[in-house]
């Protein structure tokens, strides 16, 4: 580890003793590396990137310059005096290179998109925003829709007015978030420089001069973004680019040493709420509200958290199923003795959710907190104390299933697999269909309070392989088997008298 990183990691861990900080995640599983350095006379307020060349940018300059050697081989400048006076993230797409503009700090506020060509760096267009709602820092594209963050500073206004808006292609506004108050506190008075969508399709963003990634959930439908991870990075703040080229490696900028800095930022396999490249989350619970859920009025929302409050049934997500191949992720806490579970296949396919202490499903592995109940127990119990947050996460893709606790996957097999035999035909038993696809996903009310929150859903890719390893569940005692053989004669007798 640099110098410059240690720095970063040793003032990390400090804010957090102070106020203002301590609500902020860490890390988490993402690591940075710094690869190289350029020396950039350019490199003042952002950086963008293509396959072959970056672009550095400052107020009203651009330096062109190759990846592989830093040389420079083009560029564009407009002058002190010229209509463009503040620039700041740029995005490559299609050979056009799109820079953010304002004219902070002037008032009233004026925003704009300026195009150049990179072949020439010569302008060829722009879209003004007739009203924006503050000062344009960064706008990325995310397929057809563009999404921008309009700035508020302290010196002219309130931080927190900072907002992140949706448009579709014709720039019409489809949706917008605001960023949450702790992040809003970490700006120190700025906003936020950069943003893109970067590894597991969740968006990154940096502030003005801390050398920190936020990582960033965003919820379906607008509303607060949701923070994920804080990175520490080399850059102190300002804009980035994420390299089309290669993924997961990231370009941003050293404005006191005018430099441009390359870096790795990636994800280990060992966390719970682990990014892939390929992985595309959506955020199926807001925090706030029941859009998309269905239920008979016994769930409340507290303190960002789906609560089962009182009897009355499961909660239930109505917006589509499902998908076939998916990864879903969320974090669940439970009341002493409580039995709970995530349905996500049609029939009997239940993450279980429980006390393992309390509860008398706990005596029997095959019941346990993560199984997938009553047909394969976990490797292990990974739960956390009782009133604490366990992480929650499933991978199905076709006939292999995984199930991850606190950043353990603590199961992982292949139903078709002849070794699984005997669990399956438990499953079976109990009334699934293994071949059935679309269901619902849904949170149960077995008659305790529960909690669910942090609820995230992603479809995995034809061509994303799920990395496999060793299971070997955990034995069930002679006597919690016996009390399951039991009730396995109770279910066949009652099938048969259908």
């Amino acid at each position: 580890m640099n110098l410059r990183l240690c720095l970063t990691v040793f003032l990390g861990a400090l804010f957090g003793q102070f106020p203002g900080f301590a609500d902020a995640p860490d890390a988490g599983d993402w690591r940075h590396a710094e690869l190289r350095r350029f020396e950039v006379k350019e490199a003042n307020q952002g950086v963008a990137v293509d396959a072959e060349f970056f672009y550095a940018i400052d107020n009203h300059a651009i330096g062109k310059y190759r990846k592989s050697t830093g040389e420079r081989v083009g560029g564009w400048d407009g002058g002190k005096e010229g209509p463009i006076r503040h620039l700041n993230a740029g995005v490559v797409l299609g050979g056009k290179l799109f820079c953010a503009h304002s004219n902070f700090p002037s008032m009233p506020e004026k925003s704009s998109v300026e195009i150049w060509d990179t072949a020439t760096m010569q302008p060829t267009g722009q879209h003004v925003f007739d009203t924006p709602p503050g000062s344009l820092t960064w706008a990325v594209r995310r397929g057809e829709e563009w999404f921008a963050c309009f700035a508020h500073y302290k010196t002219t206004s309130n931080p927190a007015r900072s907002v992140v808006v949706k448009f579709d292609a014709q720039w019409q506004q489809l949706a917008s978030w605001k960023f949450p108050a702790a992040l809003i506190q970490r700006f120190a008075g700025n906003s936020s420089s950069g943003g893109a969508f970067g590894p597991g399709g969740q968006l990154f963003v940096t502030g003005h001069d801390a050398r920190e990634l936020y990582v960033l959930d965003v919820p379906a439908n607008g509303g607060e973004l949701v923070w994920r991870a804080t990175i520490p990075i080399s850059a102190a703040g300002q804009a980035f680019a994420w390299d089309e080229k290669e993924a997961g490696v990231l370009y941003s900028i050293e404005r006191k040493t005018r430099e441009v800095i390359v870096s790795r930022i990636s994800a280990g396999a060992g966390a719970g709420g682990v990014a892939k490249a390929s992985a595309n989350f959506e955020t199926i619970f807001d925090g706030k509200s029941f859009t998309g859920w269905e239920h008979k009025g016994n769930w409340v929302i507290e303190d960002g958290a789906f609560f089962r409050k009182a009897k009355g049934g499961n909660l239930t997500y109505t917006v589509k199923p499902v998908p076939d191949d998916f990864e879903l992720h969320f974090e669940w806490k439970v009341s002493k003795g409580c039995n709970s579970g995530v349905y996500y296949r049609p029939g009997q396919y239940e993450y279980q959710v429980l006390d393992n202490v309390s509860s008398p499903y706990g005596e029997n592995p095959r019941q346990a907190a993560a199984s997938l109940f009553f047909c394969m127990a976990p490797s292990k119990d990974a739960t956390r104390a009782l009133g604490e947050w366990n992480e929650g996460r499933v991978m199905c893709k076709g006939t292999v299933i995984q199930h991850w606790l606190n950043g353990e996957k603590v199961i992982d097999f292949d139903y078709t697999d002849r070794k699984w035999a005997k669990e399956i035909e438990l499953l079976r038993i109990r009334g699934a269909n293994l071949n059935a696809r679309g269901g619902k996903l849904w949170l149960q009310d077995h008659g305790a309070d529960v909690w669910f929150r942090n609820i995230r859903l992603r479809t995995i890719p034809a061509e994303e392989k799920l990395e496999r390893s060793e299971f070997t569940p955990m034995p069930i005692p002679p006597a919690a088997l016996e009390k399951e053989n039991a009730r396995v004669q109770g279910m066949l007798k009652a099938k048969a008298k259908k």
